[in-house]
């Protein structure tokens, strides 16, 4: 992952997306910032993905995502150090439906390419829970992969308007661009299609050697 920025982005956004981005520069009654609220640990602002669902082709990604915080279990963890990989990131909370809904699917694909032996590493990223009731929650469901732990909203805003609905799923190509998101519930078959084009798609290493699929 390059530090470069970029003047413009060229995000190929449906415009059903479109207007899942829009609700980023909303406030709410009290003219607080939606990341605002996000950070005040409340419900306020909570906003329900529409399961709409944006794909970027590989020749106009130049939305670069960092993510970095601590686990549920106190380990550190950065996007970084997967450069080459394809990284899911699941945003989530013990107190959103739609989150509880798609667990299955998530634990399907992420198992399947795991045990397939594929370069794909899945994080969630917990919202508004403590440490304790997260942690609960993930074994409560059997989650095999770690996830974030909430701070007050600060790792969750890394992510700006890509992550405003609860849930959301981000693909992350082997370059660290957005490759693809999900805002709202997302199912096993339409993650693991945006999953597989990515790894088709000349961005990910092949077996940590440094050659490209």
């Amino acid at each position: 992952m390059s530090g470069r920025s970029h003047p413009r982005r060229r995000l190929a956004v449906p415009a059903t997306a479109m207007l899942v981005l829009a609700l980023g520069a909303c406030s709410g009654d009290d003219g607080t910032s939606i990341t605002d609220q996000m950070r005040q640990g409340d419900q306020k602002g909570y906003v329900q993905g529409d399961g709409s669902i944006q794909q970027v082709a590989a020749a106009d990604r130049d939305e670069e995502v960092t993510l970095e915080g601590t686990t549920l279990e106190d380990e550190p963890w950065s996007s970084t150090e997967h450069a080459g990989e394809v990284v899911v990131v699941n945003v989530w909370g013990s107190w959103c439906g739609p989150c509880v809904a798609e667990i299955p699917a998530l634990v399907e694909v992420e198992s399947a390419f795991r045990e397939a032996g594929e370069p794909v590493t899945f994080i969630g990223l917990n919202s508004r829970d403590t440490v304790p009731n997260a942690r609960a929650f993930e074994k409560k469901y059997a989650i095999p992969y770690p996830s974030l732990q909430d701070d007050g909203g600060r790792t969750r805003a890394q992510l700006g308007s890509l992550a405003v609905a609860t849930p959301t799923t981000l693909v992350i190509d082997g370059e660290g661009r957005l490759a693809a998101r999900v805002s709202g519930e997302v199912e096993a078959s339409t993650l693991r299609g945006l999953i597989a084009d990515v790894l088709a798609d000349g961005t990910v290493e092949a077996g940590g050697d440094g050659t490209s699929r």
